[in-house]
């Protein structure tokens, strides 16, 4: 069935909510060159707003993202020329047919009213009246049209759509489906596109270098939550509203306790601290070339890992893993604000969680359905194939290199160091590669691959 969004009648002033999702879908349809992530542009957008309508905002905007070709697909038998109409006419329509068929406790009388006067005020008289009757249309249909794409979501769920049929179910580009038809088969891209509609819960590691960590993670599974590897937990399957388990959360997170991390990153950190436990290597430096914001950074630190080194472009993203250092309390690695290819310093071990697609974070990238394109991925792998061939040359003989990325595309992965191996003739060796696959709907898939350097 149709997964409706449970919202209060008691809901905000939803004018402040919908005005801000229109605001947000508009710059993110205009401008898909531009990289600012969406929960930025929301965060912009609900300056002013109380936090049940900036919350609201945020869920139009992540639901009109993952359903827009889908509610097309709606519209498009109450319009008789939808390209005639203006891109802000046919979001607004596409808000507004959201709201009715896939969000429970706004009624739809109440979506139709302030979606029309919106209309009038921007557009006229004439605009208002054809928005009026096309709502109060999917309105009177809105059962006929859940039942159509219950069977349409029924169907990907089952495995059972081509790359055009995922393409409309999901919103995801048509290239896209049919390069996961092609790498996965049919079946697996339906399960992937269908993992693009959730709503990933959040995740927490435990801080483990503390006495208590342990204690902290069975304390959260006897609540309820969902394990994760050895050290962490989810609110995955929890009913949201438990309040006040979100702020003893956020005070926990606030004292250095716990952390905020996916799932799939968890287990790939976890898996690594372990790998190098049993070949003897967690003493071992260890450059984290591609270290974002820390988290994996933070995580290996916290299993005992000695990250010598990490490195970062983007200035903002260092001062995010300073802050989480010492909120953290961890010992602090040499910090550089530079590429990976400018650093000429060699290691026995190098993390490489190099730029990449993101097409396995989907699900919390929505963004990403607009803004990718083959060109921009074959821009990704190029910069992939420079970092992977730079930390090459400084990692020290004998050592190991662990490529990772949150790409669902074999070019950047299995593709990619199979290339790479092949250039690279007998100086290099596989270890091994896994996917990570979503332990949760919703979650991220990374992959993995350790390579090993020739003595």
């Amino acid at each position: 069935m149709v997964e409706k969004i449970k919202k209060t009648p008691q809901n905000p002033s939803v004018s402040g909510a919908r005005k801000g999702a229109l605001e947000v879908l508009h710059q993110l349809f205009r401008h898909p060159e531009d990289t600012t992530p969406l929960p930025v542009l929301l965060t912009r957008q609900a300056a002013g707003l109380e936090a049940r309508d900036a919350s609201l905002c945020a869920e139009l905007t992540y639901g009109v993202l993952r359903r827009h070709a889908l509610l097309d697909t709606a519209l498009a038998g109450f319009l008789k020329k939808p390209e005639a109409l203006s891109a802000q006419v046919r979001m607004l329509l596409r808000l507004g047919t959201y709201e009715i068929l896939f969000m429970d406790g706004i009624p739809a009388r109440a979506t139709v009213n302030e979606l029309v006067n919106l209309a009038r005020r921007r557009f006229g008289q004439g605009l208002g009246g054809l928005v009026n009757g096309v709502l109060r249309s999917v309105d009177r249909q809105a059962e006929a049209l859940r039942a159509g794409a219950d069977r349409t979501l029924l169907a990907l769920e089952s495995g059972n759509l081509d790359a055009a049929g995922m393409a409309e179910a999901t919103s995801l580009p048509l290239w896209l489906t049919k390069m996961w038809a092609e790498q996965y088969g049919e079946r697996e891209a339906c399960f992937m596109a269908a993992n693009t509609l959730k709503h990933p819960a959040p995740c927490w590691r435990a801080n483990l270098k503390k006495a208590w960590g342990e204690m902290l993670v069975r304390h959260w599974l006897e609540r309820g939550y969902a394990p994760v590897g050895q050290g962490g937990f989810s609110a995955q399957g929890l009913e949201k509203g438990r309040a006040e388990e979100g702020e003893l959360l956020a005070s926990f997170e606030a004292r250095g306790d716990l952390t905020r991390q996916g799932a799939s990153s968890q287990l790939v950190t976890e898996y690594l601290a372990s790998w190098m436990a049993e070949a003897g290597l967690t003493d071992t430096p260890l450059w984290d070339a591609c270290c974002g914001r820390g988290g994996k950074t933070t995580a290996l630190l916290e299993k005992g890992v000695r990250v010598e080194l990490a490195s970062e472009p983007a200035a903002f993203r260092l001062e995010e893993l300073k802050a989480a250092l010492l909120r953290l309390r961890l010992p602090w690695p040499q910090l550089r604000c530079a590429q990976a290819q400018r650093i000429e310093e060699s290691f026995p071990l190098i993390l490489l969680d190099v730029p990449c697609s993101g097409t396995g974070t989907l699900a919390r990238n929505a963004e990403l359905r607009l803004r990718l394109s083959p060109a921009r991925i074959a821009d990704i792998a190029r910069v992939q194939a420079d970092i992977l061939v730079h930390a090459w040359r400084n990692l020290q003989p004998g050592g190991a290199l662990f490529y990772v990325t949150c790409a669902l595309n074999r070019d950047e992965n299995e593709g990619r160091i199979e290339a790479f191996l092949r250039e690279q003739g007998r100086d290099g060796r596989l270890v091994e590669q896994r996917l990570f696959a979503p332990l949760f709907p919703g979650q991220d898939a990374l992959f993995l691959a350790i390579l090993r350097k020739k003595s």
